[in-house]
């Protein structure tokens, strides 16, 4: 689903919670005349508060359970801005929050078998949790509202916004990232093949990232089967792309540069979010290589200033940011922000073997600047 119609079901969906509530509002006051506008609000937003984190959760549990029941190992459980990550054999707390997300279950998927791996209840089970959760509520509710008052709402609304946001899951969409619909009426269908081997190889190079593997110590049995010619989705681009962080990871700049920019140029049905990641990447490599300040403006769009602000915590983000600030506006203060910035979402970040890498990427940046700097 593009992005404007799930912008207008996300509409629609608010419209038909708010006609409900009215209406339990409504069936209410048949039996209580308590009516404090005071404490109406107050449960309102406190039943909005408890039913969204409630419900994202218990989402990324309900895929926990079933992933771990299906033969999947856990890497990561993310809730918000606190990730639970496995290191080196440990369960460790980290202040990590998934780019544009409210949670995320990272699972690595068991080895697979003439082409396929059990996928269903994994991407089922997220959203089976938030209406199972929206039934009780509502249940509740209807038990309730003849004596608990506007106090009975709280479930109403806890169950309302289960529906929604169990229908955002199930209805197949891929504008920030894939929905457990796309994958679950998607995957299994023999042409889409690539797409199934493309998120088993991710949740594989994943779980390698997590365990400090570097992206150019990566296997390259797990990407190198990508046919680049047609990367029509996000799996297999995810897949390919790992290539390109071996590329920088060995700073074969001009190799990746041109992969990248082929990725750009020949990369089909993919997230708005991952086509502006690609300006992202070519700012890096303009700024590190001719630096010219009208491709730089061309690059630095606004769009690309939104996506930059939703990934902000991401270690790569950071360090274009910190390039950027080095190597165009060549502003020290700037420069010194960017760097504190990019040192914290390394520490923060769950991908031990990426924040090596990039590490050494701004390492480079300072060694181009000084280059740059210096008197010939």
């Amino acid at each position: 689903m593009e992005k404007k119609g799930l912008k207008l079901l996300q509409w629609v969906l608010l419209l038909i919670m708010f006609i409900c509530f009215y209406l339990g509002l409504s069936y209410i006051n048949r039996f209580s005349d308590d009516t404090d506008l005071f404490i109406g609000l107050t449960v309102v937003f406190a039943a909005i508060f408890i039913g969204m984190f409630l419900h994202v959760v218990l989402h990324e549990i309900g895929h926990l359970v079933a992933g771990l029941h299906s033969g999947y190992r856990f890497v990561a459980l993310c809730l918000f801005n606190v990730t639970f990550v496995k290191e080196n054999g440990k369960l460790k707390l980290k202040k990590y929050r998934v780019p544009g997300l409210s949670g995320g279950c990272m699972l690595s998927p068991p080895d697979m078998k003439d082409g396929k791996y059990p996928f269903k209840l994994y991407a089922i089970s997220g959203l089976s949790v938030n209406f199972l959760i929206s039934i009780i509520c509502l249940i509740m509710f209807y038990c309730l509202a003849d004596t608990a008052g506007l106090w009975a709402t709280a479930f109403l609304l806890i169950g309302l916004l289960g529906v929604i946001i169990g229908m955002l899951n199930l209805i197949p969409s891929n504008v920030i990232a894939p929905s457990d619909g796309y994958i679950l009426f998607n995957m299994e269908k023999e042409e889409n093949a690539t797409m199934r081997r493309g998120l088993w190889s991710c949740f594989k190079i994943q779980k390698l990232d997590t365990e400090g593997v570097r992206p150019r110590d990566i296997p390259t049995e797990l990407y190198d089967w990508v046919d680049m010619s047609s990367v029509d989705n996000l799996f297999v681009l995810g897949t390919a792309s790992n290539q390109y962080k071996c590329l920088l990871d060995k700073q074969e700049f001009n190799r990746a540069g041109e992969l990248i920019r082929f990725l750009c140029d020949n990369t089909q049905n993919i997230s708005e979010m991952q086509k502006t990641s690609f300006d992202s990447d070519l700012l890096f490599h303009e700024l590190i290589e001719e630096c010219r300040q009208e491709e730089i403006d061309r690059l630095y769009t606004e769009k690309l200033k939104k996506f930059i602000k939703l990934a902000r915590t991401d270690t790569s983000v950071q360090r274009v940011l910190y390039a950027y600030a080095r190597l165009a506006l060549k502003d020290d203060i700037k420069a010194k922000e960017h760097l504190d910035l990019f040192n914290k979402a390394c520490a923060r970040s769950i991908f031990s073997g990426t924040v090596l890498c990039e590490q050494e990427l701004v390492a480079y940046v300072d060694a181009i600047a000084n280059e740059r700097e210096s008197p010939l």
